[in-house]
Parts: C-alpha cells; sequence; structure tokens
C-alpha cells in the first residue's frame, strides 16, 4: 500500500500550523505548504472550504520528467520526490508543470523549493512536521485508501499524477447557487494580490520572439535562393543571451542540456543550439547544405518550442492554437518571402483557430476545474 497525506477537510480551520511547522522544520525561505480556501470571501450561500496543500509526491511526478537539468530525485525507501539544489538552475519549468502549485520560487537564492516529504524524519520513524503539529488532526501522514489516487472531486485537478494524497470529509455536490447571482454579496470583502515576482517571463516572449525571426531569415534565405544577411549573427546571440536572463543560476545553465530524453525544455535548448551553430556556419562558409539543415532544423525548434507548453498544459485546445510559434514562425517566413497566398493563409488558419477556440472557451467555474497553479492569489498569505 502507497503512503501519503491525509487530509480531511471538516476538520481543517485554515490555522496555518501545518505550514509553520514545515518552514521552521526546514529553515525555508519559501511556504512550501498552502492553505487554500473555496469561498474566501464567505459567501453566504456557500460552503467554506479550506485545503492544504504542498507537494503530493505523485506517481508520475512531471516535475521530476520535465526538469532540464535532472534536478529532481525520487528517494526509493521513502518514495519522496526531492529537489538536489545543487543541480536547480532556477528556470521554473518544474512550477509550469506541477497542477497542484508545489514547488515555489526562492528568488533571492535563484532557485526552486518544494516539500521533500520530511523524509530524513520519516526514516526516523517520524511524521512530517506538517503532518505532526495540526493541531485539528484535518491533517496526517499514513496508509492511503486503495483506489485513493483516482478518485473525483468537483474542485481537484485530475491530471493522472496519481498523488499521493486522500481527502476525505469534503461534501460531494457542488454548493447550489443562489439566482439571481447579485444577492450573493460578501460578508467580508477580501481583497487577493497577485504574488509579486521578481522576475516575469519577458525573456520567455523575447526569446519565442526573436527566434521565430532568426528562424524565417534563414528559411526565406533558402527560398529566396540568397544567403542570410551576417545580422543573423547579431540576433542568435542576442537570443541566447536573453534565455539567461529567465534563469535564477544562470551560470549553471549548461545543465539545461542534460535531461534531452525527457524534458521538452531540454530539447528544445539543444535543437536551438544545434540551430544557431548550424546557420552561423552556412553563412561564413556559402554552404548551400547547411542552408537546408538549419533551415529543417529551425522549423523542428519552432515545434519543440510548442511541445515546452504543450508538456504542462496539456487541454486539446492548446494543441492546435493561433498562439503557436510553429504557425508564427511559418506566417513570418512567407512574409519576408514575399509569398502573399501562403501568407494569407496561414493569417486565416490563424484567425479562425483563434475563433473557433473563443466559441468552444465555456466559462469555467472555479468550484469545477480548480487549477492550484492558475489560482495561487487563492492561498491564505
Amino acid at each position: 500500500m502507497r503512503k501519503g497525506f491525509i487530509f480531511n477537510q471538516n476538520k481543517c480551520v485554515a490555522c496555518k500550523a501545518c505550514s509553520a511547522a514545515c518552514i521552521l522544520e526546514n529553515g525555508w525561505k519559501v511556504q512550501p505548504r498552502s492553505i487554500f480556501t473555496y469561498n474566501k470571501e464567505a459567501v453566504f450561500s456557500l460552503q467554506v472550504i479550506h485545503l492544504s496543500m504542498a507537494c503530493n509526491h505523485c506517481e508520475k511526478p512531471v516535475c521530476l520528467e520535465g526538469c532540464p537539468s535532472a534536478a529532481y530525485i525520487r528517494d526509493s525507501e521513502t518514495e519522496a520526490v526531492i529537489i538536489d539544489e545543487k543541480k536547480c538552475i532556477g528556470c521554473h519549468y518544474c512550477k509550469w508543470n506541477c497542477p497542484y502549485d508545489a514547488p515555489k520560487s526562492d528568488f533571492v537564492n535563484g532557485i526552486v523549493y518544494k516539500c521533500h516529504l520530511c523524509h530524513t524524519r520519516l526514516k526516523e520513524g517520524r511524521e512530517p512536521a506538517c503532518a505532526s503539529s495540526c493541531p485539528t488532526g484535518a491533517l496526517s501522514y499514513g496508509y492511503l485508501l486503495a483506489g485513493t489516487e483516482s478518485y473525483s472531486l468537483p474542485w481537484f485537478p485530475d491530471k493522472k499524477l496519481n498523488p499521493a494524497l486522500e481527502i476525505s470529509g469534503f461534501n460531494k455536490s457542488i454548493p447550489l447557487k443562489i439566482i439571481p447571482e447579485r444577492i450573493q454579496k460578501p460578508e467580508n470583502k477580501i481583497i487577493n494580490e497577485k504574488e509579486k515576482n521578481i522576475k516575469d517571463e519577458w525573456s520567455l516572449v523575447a526569446f519565442t520572439f526573436l527566434t521565430s525571426i532568426a528562424v524565417a531569415m534563414v528559411s526565406s534565405s533558402f527560398l529566396k535562393g540568397f544567403f542570410p544577411d551576417k545580422i543573423l549573427f547579431l540576433i542568435i546571440l542576442l537570443t541566447g543571451g536573453i534565455s539567461f536572463f529567465h534563469l535564477g543560476k544562470p551560470l549553471k545553465a549548461w545543465r539545461a542540456l542534460v535531461n534531452i530524453k525527457d524534458s521538452p525544455l531540454s530539447r528544445e535548448i539543444t535543437l536551438f543550439l544545434i540551430f544557431s551553430v548550424i546557420s552561423i556556419l552556412s553563412v561564413i562558409l556559402k554552404s548551400s547544405v547547411l542552408l537546408v539543415v538549419s533551415s529543417l532544423s529551425g522549423l523542428i525548434l519552432l515545434a519543440a518550442i510548442d511541445a515546452v507548453y504543450t508538456f504542462s498544459d496539456k487541454r486539446k485546445s492548446i494543441i492546435f492554437h493561433s498562439g503557436q510559434t510553429f504557425l508564427t514562425g511559418l506566417l513570418i517566413i512567407s512574409f519576408f518571402s514575399d509569398m502573399l497566398f501562403p501568407f494569407l493563409f496561414i493569417a486565416f488558419i490563424k484567425f479562425a483557430s483563434s475563433v473557433f477556440n473563443m466559441l468552444n472557451d465555456k466559462n469555467r467555474d472555479l468550484f469545477s476545474i480548480y487549477d492550484f497553479s492558475e489560482l495561487q492569489c487563492l492561498s491564505l498569505l
């Protein structure tokens, strides 16, 4: 039988003793365990529900699989998924992949921390600090009920990862809504502030855009029958340099190539390096063969960039959408190549897919789809 966290939501009063014990036990500079609350504003007609959540040490941990630097390991004795801080490069890709908001960024040290199940305590026969400190008995650690990994809750994201977590005491039915909803006024107005990150995602946006421009320059030059201008060197160097701004540990960037087999991000970086080298050599050596190879590798690179996002978000709507890097790259290539009809055709596809996704994007109820990575603002600070 598997062991894991056992949580009874009827007993949780959101006292945060579990979170405090976690921080004190391990000397964290971040808060690996968070308390999420549904109906935080205490709307009279809805049930108030708390959930204490940290890493669930899933049977299929996407944080471990997707990490480009292979910084995650699984302890064979306790089944805990643990970060090796010395290998972490601070790319935050594990945060994208985890649907339970388990990894936490430490912007001071430039790396990521998360619950490691107090694995040293477990080996000593003791419970994790969070479980042993819960005053109401809402959180404990022990053997999970058979089939726990397949339970279905309307507000818990089921990503087929088999989290080591058992939740009980919940109301299986979604609370009724009063119609009209305007009478559901909060008894206590709570203003949620967005998490203030020291680093935003501007470097990733710039990297993706400049990569598309570089690939378009190479491919359009091939289609027109001449070699790219040497400004391509500057664009490639600028693109590579910008990517370092996203890392908490830029000097460890080389580790991003370690997990090529399993990590889409590692494959993306590898393909960028291959494309860059071949493209530069094709211009220097004036080699038509290298120009063809660089064009093909560039298209594969654009597809690899999209794979980074589809790995973390497996919704069908993201598999084909107007914002795909591959489609954008093709659009820029046709523009640079003065190919009017391909340009209009690809533009139409992007427009049509955008309209289709908007029409099929139903309003998701907070209580029916509860993705903790998207709802960090609901955690009690």
